[in-house]
């Protein structure tokens, strides 16, 4: 740290030394400007590499989809009568036609208050107010045996037991606490129409069939609030009944209105005319070509997208001339904020230029995708010149995704035409290009001869690999990329150079000090020499 120097200005010499140093010194600080300048130059070229690796890093993620089997899997399951029955296909179902006849809809069991529960003589109850407010209004409210000193009680459903205090709890709250509770199985409502309280099952299905030889109700009721004041009676339950259907011949049943085979779940939602003698619906599944189509083209979009940027920097025109701005030039220019904007978008242009380590990822990333996967022999059927022809899939350019011109930089092109024509013959061929990793034997295949989404993602992995261990990761703690390192030295070094400027201008200040105080000293001897010169004289 500089030490602290008594200043003293012109007074004996007249000089404007404060004028004087600041000019010695503006000529030092040139240096020191030139090295902030580098330093923003290399804070410009991180910035652009870690935003071009936020690009690539979203190339990655689309790539991803292409690695995965099931994006060449994906089924549909088309209904020729969805007011039947509709059905949803899993990557592992066989296309395949099924032909599908419903007789009756799986329905839940049911039970309803076998009389309206209010008063005839009076008006009906409000299911909002306290259960003990309305005992007068209940046909059965003396059957619980409250009053103001005793309003607690308790019923069961299914099992589960729920305690009601009658001064506080309303048959509304009684009744959504039923239904909040999942273990008891059962929905609840009152309508105040009917007077009547309704319950049913939260699931379908006939769970207790007239075999059992219990043969209890599939609603329990347990409690003389449920029976005496709401009167619901198991005697009175309708029991839930099973869905009866067949497909492709096969009589089945199921205790929901959904069943699944070999991948596909039908979901019933209609009874076939004439049951099981009348006409099927049928539910054909199949390949969802469009689903890959889509995959492939967000694809071809985003990686052209992504290489645009990348050429743009390469390609962008570098103005040397144009340097960053240093705090001075902008005050004593007196430059507008859109002067400002306007030289620093120069100055800032070009800085990727031809950049080496950008090159060498674009041209990795065009390898793959102008490359042949080797040992791949499956085909398909392709229109070539006018004609179908049956091609081995090993390469891009067979299922329609082909580069522009050389003046592009590898821009890619999709024929969708000829990419579903290859899906629609042979789709698991297509799958093999872009997701292959092992031979028939199960063995895995070293890189050359694995699928292109397979090379690409490991191509795009290293190229963010480079460009992070050069530009670093924005929010890391740490950053020892290489840039990281520089500005940190950059950082040093402008210390360094600060501290020696302040001890430049001390010695500037103390020399100039130094020459004040010796010619205020002449200045001294001079006025003694003359004034003994004057009393001499007299």
């Amino acid at each position: 740290m500089a030490g602290t120097v008594n200043r003293v200005g012109g007074l004996a010499s007249g000089l404007d030394i404060d004028q004087i140093i600041s000019d010695l010194m503006k000529a030092q600080r040139l240096r020191l400007d030139r090295i902030k300048q580098d330093k923003e130059i290399w804070q410009w070229r991180q910035e652009d590499y870690r935003s071009l690796n936020s690009s690539l890093l979203a190339l990655r993620n689309v790539v991803f989809n292409l690695r995965l089997q099931a994006t060449f899997t994906a089924k549909t399951a088309a209904s020729s009568d969805s007011s039947i029955v509709t059905a949803a296909a899993a990557g592992s179902a066989v296309p395949t036609v099924y032909q599908v006849k419903v007789e009756s809809l799986a329905t839940a069991a049911t039970n309803v208050s076998t009389e309206s529960i209010s008063k005839p003589e009076g008006d009906k109850i409000d299911p909002s107010a306290s259960l003990l407010s309305q005992l007068d209004k209940l046909k059965g409210g003396n059957a619980l045996g409250l009053n103001e000193n005793n309003t607690s009680f308790s019923f069961t459903i299914n099992g589960q037991e729920f305690t009601v205090d009658a001064a506080t709890d309303s048959l509304n709250t009684i009744i959504a606490k039923v239904n909040a509770t999942k273990e008891a199985g059962v929905t609840m409502f009152y309508d105040p129409v009917a007077d009547k309280v309704a319950i049913a099952t939260t699931y379908t299905g006939d769970r207790n069939p007239a075999g059992d030889p219990d043969g209890d109700a599939e609603i329990q009721l347990d409690g003389a609030f449920l029976t005496e004041v709401l009167f619901l009676n198991e005697a009175n339950e309708q029991g839930g009944t099973d869905a009866k259907f067949s497909i492709n011949g096969l009589e089945l049943t199921s205790h929901t209105n959904s069943y699944t085979v070999n991948g596909v779940t039908f979901n019933f939602t209609g009874i076939t005319a004439g049951g099981l003698n009348g006409t099927a619906t049928t539910v054909t599944v199949d390949y969802d070509v469009d689903a890959a189509v889509k995959a492939i083209k967000d694809f071809v979009d985003k990686y052209n997208e992504v290489i645009a940027l990348i050429n743009a920097k390469l390609n962008e025109a570098r103005y040397p001339d144009y340097r960053p701005l240093t705090e001075t030039e902008i005050e004593e220019g007196k430059l507008t904020e859109k002067q400002i904007d306007q030289w620093q978008a120069k100055a800032r242009s070009g800085i990727l230029k031809n950049d080496p380590l950008l090159r060498s990822v674009l041209d990795s990333m065009r390898r793959v995708l102008g490359g042949v996967v080797e040992g791949l022999n499956e085909e398909v059927t392709v229109t070539v010149g006018g004609q179908k022809q049956d091609v081995a899939a090993d390469r891009l350019s067979v299922i329609g995704i082909t580069t522009g011109p050389y003046t592009e930089n590898g821009k890619l092109y999709l024929d969708e035409g000829r990419l579903r024509e290859a899906l629609e013959s042979n789709p698991e061929a297509v799958m093999a290009l872009f997701t292959r990793t092992r031979d028939e034997n199960g063995n895995e295949l070293p890189a050359a001869r694995q699928g292109i989404a397979q090379q690409l993602y490991e191509a795009i992995n290293k190229g963010i690999e480079r460009i992070t261990s050069q530009a670093g990761t924005a929010g890391a703690l740490v950053d020892n990329s290489y840039i990281g390192r520089l500005l940190r030295e950059y950082d040093r070094r402008l210390e360094d150079y600060e501290e020696r400027l302040a001890r430049l201008e001390d010695r500037y200040w103390r020399q100039f000090t130094a020459l004040e105080t010796a010619i205020n000293r002449m200045n001294m001897q001079s006025m003694w020499l003359a004034q003994n010169f004057m009393s001499g004289g007299q």
